[in-house]
């Protein structure tokens, strides 16, 4: 989770805003994506902040808030249900042309949504493509997704969001 926190604290003061997590990513995304793709990731990425980080109510969490959140919705019954939703949903926005795959360059665009540098693009994408065919299909994105939240241990699934951050 530090990992995935640091990734939305831009200015590095320990706390993430809703608008660092949310306007900023939707800002980036409306940059990379197609204006339809965009579009639907920034409806995603908004209930993300909703679903994960504590509900639409609160504005800023820190990193300790943000574990709370998480291992609270961890524990839902629904949790796979919903994370494979949501996954699968976010899938279908990095997926740019629509043919069921994402390339390493549609995956570069995805991250870049999130300021992951490019050259942590291709270890990223090598770890997530469990088969080695040169894509990534749903089924891969989806358990490296949900792998990301729900393990500890050292898995490919940890560099879903890139590398690990300090």
């Amino acid at each position: 989770m530090r990992s995935f926190f640091i990734i939305f604290d831009r200015d590095l003061d320990c706390v993430v805003n809703k608008s660092d997590f949310v306007d900023w990513v939707e800002e980036r995304a409306k940059k990379y994506m197609s204006k339809e793709k965009a579009e639907v990731f920034c409806n995603l990425w908004d209930k993300e902040w909703d679903m994960f980080c504590g509900g639409a109510q609160k504005e800023k969490e820190n990193i300790n808030e943000m574990v709370k959140a998480h291992q609270k919705y961890l524990q839902d019954p629904h949790y796979h249900e919903k994370t494979e939703k949501w996954l699968s949903a976010c899938f279908d926005g990095v997926d740019a042309n629509s043919d069921g795959m994402v390339t390493m360059d549609e995956y570069a665009v995805f991250l870049e949504c999130f300021g992951v540098h490019p050259l942590s693009v291709c270890p990223s994408f090598e770890a997530l493509d469990a088969n080695h065919d040169g894509l990534i299909s749903r089924e891969e994105f989806v358990n490296a997704g949900r792998d990301f939240f729900q393990h500890t241990d050292d898995t490919p699934a940890k560099l879903f969001w890139g590398p690990f951050l300090a």
